[in-house]
């Protein structure tokens, strides 16, 4: 399994205590990571939009200023009409920090299907034709199955775009995406939970990790992975410093694997 050419982004999102709240309000200024970032080793950032979007005017600055490259956007904008002004703002900051890819989601209603497969089309002539978009076929979404996002794609007709994978926490239907979409899969989100959905760090559970990359080793990945979650995120004590220490050792602990 040596020899991998993965690309390791960190996602900005793991860092935030308040990824949940509403309305949205960042904790921290990206820019003040980014050295930290680097220093670590990773090839560039999972930037969450919330990031930039509700940035103060100085460090809105300083990210479009930064060495560190945001590699993938990752917006939330909802593919219906009420996500029209989301995805504007998104697309006007990727043309500001000219990601590669653009991370997003497609929503829960199956009677929405057409709606979602229109504005999808809509806004991928809106964003720069050389940024990929990239889906998360998320759970709970109406192409969280293999076979569901296929037909999706297929019906959309468009081109330039990619698959995210869950391949730690969602090791069990992993080749299936794989089989299903190949070369297509370009970028990972990492993260590991136990039964009761409570996140953990890679190496407490050795296997699912050294199973995840054989499965994507061998199915021939050459794509990006970002680190997604980590031990300590959603508990009563969060904060950043521990959750950025338990990231570093996912890191360590990843590449020994990749190591193998």
């Amino acid at each position: 399994m040596a020899n991998h050419n993965w690309d390791l982004y960190i996602a900005t999102l793991l860092l935030e205590v308040n990824r949940h709240s509403s309305p949205k309000a960042p904790s921290f200024r990206v820019s003040e990571w980014t050295e930290r970032f680097d220093q670590a080793g990773f090839d560039g950032m999972e930037l969450w939009e919330y990031h930039a979007t509700l940035a103060e005017p100085e460090e809105a600055r300083a990210l479009q200023g930064t060495t560190f490259p945001t590699e993938v956007f990752n917006t939330y904008a909802s593919m219906d009409e009420a996500g029209r002004e989301d995805r504007a703002r998104a697309t006007r900051w990727i043309e500001r920090l000219e990601p590669w890819g653009v991370k997003f989601n497609v929503g829960k209603q199956p009677e929405e299907r057409e709606t979602y497969l229109t504005h999808v089309r809509e806004w991928r002539a809106q964003v720069p034709e050389d940024v990929t978009l990239l889906c998360e076929c998320h759970p709970g979404t109406i192409i969280e199955e293999p076979a569901e996002a296929r037909q999706f794609f297929a019906d959309l007709g468009v081109e330039n775009w990619g698959i995210i994978v869950h391949p730690l926490n969602r090791l069990e239907s992993l080749q299936a995406w794989f089989d299903t979409f190949g070369p297509a899969i370009m970028h990972a989100h990492l993260q590991m939970r136990t039964e009761d959905r409570t996140v953990i760090r890679f190496d407490q559970r050795p296997e699912r990790t050294r199973e995840a990359v054989r499965i994507m080793s061998e199915a021939g990945f050459q794509g990006s992975c970002s680190f997604e979650f980590t031990g300590g995120m959603n508990m009563p004590d969060e904060n950043i410093e521990d959750l950025w220490t338990n990231t570093l050792r996912d890191l360590i602990y990843f590449r020994e694997v990749l190591a193998l």
